[in-house]
């Protein structure tokens, strides 16, 4: 099964991620912080990273740049508070279908 890292501080938006993408036949693990995202990169096996555009103490492009340097295979996503969701999971399963990057 394939394992996608949602990182979203805020968690309403975090649990509407995760549902459509375990719906989709993925696993999900969830971080509430940049932080935790990169603990959970140590520990995990992502395929694909979906990062908020919105969080504490650094950017969605520092965080991308800094899980790229730990796990280059892993494509990151910026999802923006207004991007529709659906487009989003379509994206995440070309990626692990092997028919887009990000």
């Amino acid at each position: 099964m394939s394992s996608v890292l949602v990182v979203n501080e805020i968690s309403t938006e975090r649990e509407e991620i995760t549902r459509a993408l375990e719906g989709e036949g993925f696993t999900v693990v969830q971080a509430s912080s940049a932080a935790e995202a990169v603990r959970e990169i140590w520990g995990g096996n992502f395929i694909v990273a979906v990062i908020s555009t919105l969080l504490t103490g650094t950017t969605s492009a520092a965080l991308k740049q800094q899980l790229g340097q730990m796990a280059p295979e892993i494509e990151a996503i910026v999802q923006g508070k207004n991007d529709v969701l659906a487009a989003l999971v379509r994206k995440v399963a070309a990626i692990r279908d092997g028919s887009a990057a990000a």
